[in-house]
């Protein structure tokens, strides 16, 4: 994976073949297709793109529709390592710096480029481009109807390849890390019995039904939990105060029992390290219940608890 900041003057949306039929093997090999086979190879080489153009003319009897069909060809031809390609496939945006030099596959007429390093689904720091965290301006490209199309959103792509959040974005993050603080020093101020309130408030809003109730109705159980939707049974741990000992207490009571296919433990007070090996066993701090607080809309209702 290349390391070095992407800058580059312009970016093209290509579509890898009719229904995408070629996206697979581009990606994987590496390599860009491209269609326009009547066209000839030798004056697109050449850069005699008036003649290109005539011939598409020709063709589509509409001079308009032509030179766009051109335009699009010389694109794929003359585009060197300055520019980035991208296209999408599988719920990614993937991006290919393209090396120069375009050559024509015998057995099909569709011409062929190699990329400076492959295709790339990930940011420069590794992480991945998923569609649904792209923005809906980006994402229109893709029904797009012709086969080459400039990205318009220069700045907003390369700003994800690089890892660089727009100012707005940097500036929503700093407020949302000063107010995550806050709601962790709140917590500290609620008694165990609102701590306990609290977790039940967050679960219950993220789908999860409680069996149990509050408190120590169970030995070592404090909330009892469904997820409906897949009939998951959980029950969390409650504690204001942990720490090593205590935490490997529960979670041999917790190995013990055979219906629950989840533990979760949260505490507010204390550093306990996660086990090794032990998915199913899902550790809540202090600073994840703030987030998870902020998440749930439950903000405000900390801030009157504890006011």
């Amino acid at each position: 994976m290349r390391k070095n900041r992407i800058s580059v003057p312009k970016a093209y949306f290509i579509k890898l073949g009719r229904g995408g039929e070629w996206e697979e093997e581009c990606l994987c090999n590496g390599t860009l297709r491209f269609g326009y086979r009547e066209a000839s190879h030798a004056d697109c080489i050449a850069g005699r793109w008036d003649t290109v153009r005539d011939f598409w003319t020709n063709v589509r009897n509409d001079r308009g529709t032509a030179t766009r069909d051109t335009n699009q060809i010389r694109i794929f031809y003359e585009s060197g390592p300055d520019v980035v390609f991208v296209t999408f496939y599988g719920g990614l945006l993937y991006w290919c710096i393209p090396q120069s030099g375009v050559t024509e596959d015998p057995a099909t007429g569709t011409r062929l480029r190699s990329t400076v390093d492959g295709w790339h689904s990930m940011s420069l720091s590794g992480k991945p481009l998923r569609t649904d965290r792209l923005s809906g301006a980006l994402l229109r490209m893709q029904a797009y109807r012709g086969t080459i199309c400039e990205v318009k959103q220069l700045s907003y792509l390369l700003g994800r390849i690089n890892d660089e959040l727009p100012p707005a974005v940097s500036s929503a993050d700093e407020a949302r890390a000063i107010y995550l603080s806050a709601i962790e020093r709140l917590i500290e101020l609620l008694t165990w019995q609102d701590f306990e309130l609290l977790v039940d408030l967050i679960f219950s809003s993220s789908g999860w039904r409680r069996l149990g109730s509050i408190g120590k109705t169970q030995k070592s159980i404090d909330l009892e939990l469904q997820l409906p939707t897949t009939g998951e049974l959980a029950f969390v741990q409650v504690k204001s105060e942990a720490n090593a000992a205590s935490f490997r207490d529960y979670v041999a009571r917790y190995e013990s029992y055979d219906k629950y296919d989840r533990m979760f433990f949260a505490w507010h007070k204390g550093t306990i390290r996660p086990p090794k090996d032990a998915s199913e066993i899902v550790l809540l701090d202090r600073s994840k219940i703030a987030e998870m607080t902020l998440d749930a809309g439950l903000s405000s209702w900390l801030r009157d608890k504890v006011s």
